[in-house]
């Protein structure tokens, strides 16, 4: 009874088939147009371009040449109309980019902020192949999470890591104001209003992988003070005649202090904080100072600026040098206004350096259109999904098989159908997910990554996994022994008595058949 009741239940799984997908590795499809005036120039580019993408550790070239007809071409003046005739005939959409020759260029390739590039007379493949490995397929960072072994060389001059953390299902996005003084300032600015004209638009770019919810905050009474940091009086030739040092190396103790004051342990997602310190006019304005001595450059007029790629980002929002002005001479109560067009920039360069979605690998002969959006570009969100689909199939497979192997080596860990269910799923959702991306569509396979990667979590870290660990066999036969070894001493002695007496008994009725 003991030894039924202690039975361990375990699901059937899928063992073999987890194993097996390392078999089957990660492929994506990147579908590009190419047009080219000459029809020569148009072949020999699209040659290089697939001979260099033949031995490409992820990626598999889809080229599709693209053409206009005479008429529509002698009606063209302009790159732009170049531009909207082609997306007219050769419509492009998640994923997808095209290259465009343009003879009157002052670089090699100049890449729109759509699905676009020109490219001139001049460009060569190995240029067009740069932008494409490092700005929009960003392989160093595919290697980096596939784990090649070219991971700590270098790729064109650029270290292949990581430069933010690893990215979840669901993110808090948490701004939150920070009043020290509020005896002493009162701050003016909406900011509910300005997450939703800014910071809204921003992250619906980059929900089709991840979900957000963003939330905002006023917090009165934390100031720099209980943080460790002490910034220094500087003085200069402005018309305050001072303003204060904020040391670089204070700034990781400033993270530490403020986030126990943040309430963020009121739920279980990532958070991501934009902190927005508006500091008094008695300490202001903040400047941070490198560790050289030497003044960090502001992000924006009258605005320093921080950011923590796991963490969030802080700004320092000075009052106006006019408001401070006015009270140093009263020393009474100041109204600060805080403008958007002067925060809403640096709040959404942060979550652009969070997200890493800032580009930072410079290209000789190769130039990106400078931001006209909130949004980000067109190709930037591409580029996140991709990489972080990508990612996250990579890691729902590592997770599987991590438990797979955990769960084959130790017998008695429960399996119940949960676990079972979640088990399944991320594997059926990986095999998809790695079909979506061979056939080149992402969006299919961004969702079902991320469902894949959520199932390999759950079931993961299901707690009842360790509903009966402490029923292993040894801890059975730990109970079973003492308990019927003295029982069974006597109990095995005794068969050598039942022996003896049938034989005794075989032996007399032998010696009586004799006799009769």
């Amino acid at each position: 009874m003991w030894w039924k009741t202690t039975e361990v239940y375990r699901v059937s799984l899928p063992y073999s088939e987890i194993r097996a997908l390392n078999e089957d590795p990660i492929k994506a499809t990147f579908r590009l147009g190419l047009y080219c005036q000459s029809a020569e120039r148009r072949e020999i580019l699209s040659f290089e371009l697939r001979k260099k993408f033949e031995q490409n550790f992820v990626f598999e070239l889809d080229l599709q040449l693209l053409s206009l007809d005479a008429d529509t071409l002698a009606t063209i003046k302009t790159p732009a109309r170049l531009e909207a005739e082609l997306q007219k005939h050769y419509p492009s959409t998640l994923g997808h980019f095209l290259f465009i020759e343009w003879p009157k260029l002052d670089d090699d390739i100049l890449v729109t902020s759509d699905r676009t590039a020109f490219i001139s007379e001049s460009a060569s493949s190995l240029k067009a192949y740069q932008v494409l490995s490092s700005w929009l397929l960003q392989e160093y960072k595919l290697k980096a999470i596939l784990g090649s072994r070219d991971a700590q060389q270098t790729l064109m001059g650029r270290q292949l890591r990581l430069n933010s953390a690893p990215l979840q299902a669901q993110y808090e996005v948490l701004i939150t104001v920070l009043n020290p003084r509020p005896e002493l300032q009162k701050v003016h600015w909406n900011a509910r209003a300005a997450a939703e004209n800014y910071i809204e638009p921003f992250l619906s770019e980059l929900s089709g992988i991840t979900n957000f919810t963003i939330k905002t905050q006023w917090i009165y009474q934390v100031g720099l003070e209980g943080a460790g940091a002490q910034p220094k009086q500087v003085l200069d030739d402005s018309k305050l005649g001072r303003h204060y040092a904020l040391a670089e190396d204070s700034l990781p103790h400033i993270i530490t202090s403020l986030e126990k004051k943040l309430g963020t342990q009121i739920t279980d997602n990532p958070c991501i904080h934009l902190v927005v310190y508006v500091p008094p006019c008695a300490q202001a304005p903040l400047r941070i100072y490198r560790k050289d001595g030497q003044r960090a450059a502001p992000l924006a007029s009258n605005v320093e600026a921080f950011t923590s790629a796991k963490w969030g980002g802080i700004m320092f929002a000075n009052p106006a040098e006019a408001t401070c002005v006015r009270y140093m001479e009263t020393e009474q109560f100041s109204d600060v206004y805080i403008h958007a067009q002067d925060v809403m920039p640096v709040l959404l360069y942060q979550l652009r350096k969070i997200f890493d979605l800032e580009n930072n690998t410079p290209l000789l002969d190769a130039t990106l259109v400078p931001y006209s959006t909130i949004e980000p570009r067109a190709w930037e969100v591409d580029t996140f999904m991709r990489t972080n689909t990508i990612y996250l199939v990579h890691s729902a497979t590592t997770t599987l098989q991590s438990l797979i192997q955990l769960l084959g080596g130790i017998e008695y860990i429960v399996i119940n159908d949960e676990v079972g269910a979640a088990i399944q799923t991320a594997h059926r959702k990986i095999v998809a997910a790695k079909q979506q991306l061979r056939a080149g569509r992402l969006q299919q396979a961004a969702l079902l990554a991320r469902e894949a990667y959520t199932s390999a979590e759950r079931a993961f870290f299901d707690p009842s996994m360790l509903a009966l660990l402490y029923f292993p066999d040894e801890q059975k036969y730990a109970i079973y022994i003492p308990l019927f070894l003295p029982i069974m001493i006597p109990v095995v002695f005794s068969f050598n008595t039942i022996l003896k007496y049938f034989r005794k008994r075989k032996a007399t009725t032998a010696t009586k058949a004799k006799e009769e």
